[in-house]
């Protein structure tokens, strides 16, 4: 196939096929490192997500290292990680920065190609997959990137007309991406300083006639209610998975979300017979205490948990004021983590946890504020998830 299924009306004709090395050169202007000089690094993430700014050091600090000047506007690739599409486009903000040897950048040649569309190339299924044809070896760090085998890669791409506007279409579509991902972090922001105003009392709601609520008691969490614990069945056994209750670890929780655990995995009665995992009802309080301690959800259903939980069944107090009052304060269940090799919080430890409790109304009033900024997070959230989709699909039509 050497035309797109979704084109622009007024181009027309075959994407013809280029070597790499016919439509971009390399560059680089080695760095003469002054060992008293100060130095900022860029780096470059998996999966398309961009550059990152490394901290400033000496060259002194950087010792024998190969290092160049960053090139602003320049195609860049992470070739240890080329093979998870670790690659970006410089900017005028990484002027006076430099690179290591392991980013090596490229510039158009011959005005046959446009950067942001080579960019959104690679970011495709199939540009993925070239990026692995030349990068060899086994997993991880031993799949470094071949650069003379990158260059002799056989592409196909449209005029240069054609190329500039597939990119800048792709590029409202990447700005309406960046928008709502702002959105998501702004409200996130703004739903941690509610919960230090809130949980510090320095923001205090009132009685429907306006009269303060009364002072805040401290109670241990003990005294709230019960725990229990969890299990893993084996999971050589068929038999024991696939079955109609929900089963979750401490991987399927999102950090700071309450309702964020994502059920990927089911299990048998036989299995629950036959191991330490317990049923737990919904809207019990299911915190992490081994693997990723801190994290903590509330459960929506009936379900079963893993051993690196410890449930939480309030039997006073408001179930999720208890669980935002955790997350306020998971730096408290960090500090009482104890062990060597995987450090982990026991039952103790969180029954004799101190927590301040106000009045059940203003308890309410608490927890439904902050789950509705949940609700709000977890729409824009949504948003990103179709717009990511959405580009997705047009990667794949829009290219050949």
């Amino acid at each position: 196939m050497n035309v797109p299924k979704i084109r622009f009306p007024q181009f027309v004709g075959d994407w013809q096929t280029h070597l790499i090395d016919s439509i971009l050169e390399r560059s680089g202007d080695a760095v003469k490192v002054e060992l008293d000089k100060s130095y900022r690094q860029i780096g470059v993430r998996s999966h398309g997500r961009g550059l990152f700014h490394k901290e400033a050091v000496t060259g002194k600090e950087l010792g024998g290292k190969r290092v160049f000047h960053v090139v602003p506007n320049a195609f860049v690739i992470n070739i240890v990680f080329a093979w998870e599409q670790a690659i970006s486009l410089t900017t005028d903000s990484e002027q006076g920065f430099i690179a290591s040897h392991r980013f090596p950048m490229f510039l158009e040649k011959d005005d046959k190609s446009f950067l942001p569309f080579i960019r959104e190339l690679f970011l495709r299924k199939r540009g993925k997959q070239l990026l692995e044809l030349a990068s060899p070896g086994g997993a991880g760090r031993n799949k470094t990137l071949g650069q003379q085998a990158f260059l002799k890669l056989k592409i196909q791409i449209p005029s240069l007309p054609e190329q500039k506007k597939i990119a800048d279409f792709l590029g409202v579509v990447d700005a309406k991406i960046a928008a709502l991902r702002a959105r998501q972090a702004g409200l996130a922001r703004y739903k941690r300083g509610l919960m230090q105003a809130l949980f510090s009392q320095r923001l205090r709601f009132t009685k429907p006639d306006g009269t303060p609520f009364p002072d805040w008691e401290e109670k241990r969490l003990g005294e709230l209610g019960s725990f229990s614990g969890g299990g893993t069945p084996d999971t050589d056994v068929d038999r024991y998975w696939g079955g109609q209750t929900p089963w979750i670890s401490s991987s399927d929780v999102l950090d700071g979300n309450l309702t964020g655990a994502t059920i990927t995995r089911w299990i048998t009665e036989e299995a629950i017979k036959s191991s330490a995992t317990k049923r737990v009802s919904k809207g019990t309080i299911l915190i992490v205490t081994r693997v990723g301690v801190g994290k903590l959800t509330v459960a929506q259903c009936d379900l079963c948990t893993s051993q690196d939980f410890t449930n939480f069944l309030p039997l006073s107090g408001e179930v999720n004021f208890i669980a935002y009052w955790l997350l306020e304060n998971k730096n408290t269940l960090l500090r009482l983590c104890q062990g060597t090799s995987i450090k982990g919080l026991t039952v103790e430890d969180l029954k004799t946890m101190k927590i301040k409790l106000p009045h059940p109304d203003e308890q309410q009033k608490i927890a439904d504020a902050l789950s509705a900024l949940d609700t709000k997070i977890q729409a824009v959230a949504g948003q990103v998830a179709q717009m990511e989709q959405f580009k997705k699909g047009l990667l794949q039509q829009m290219f050949v």
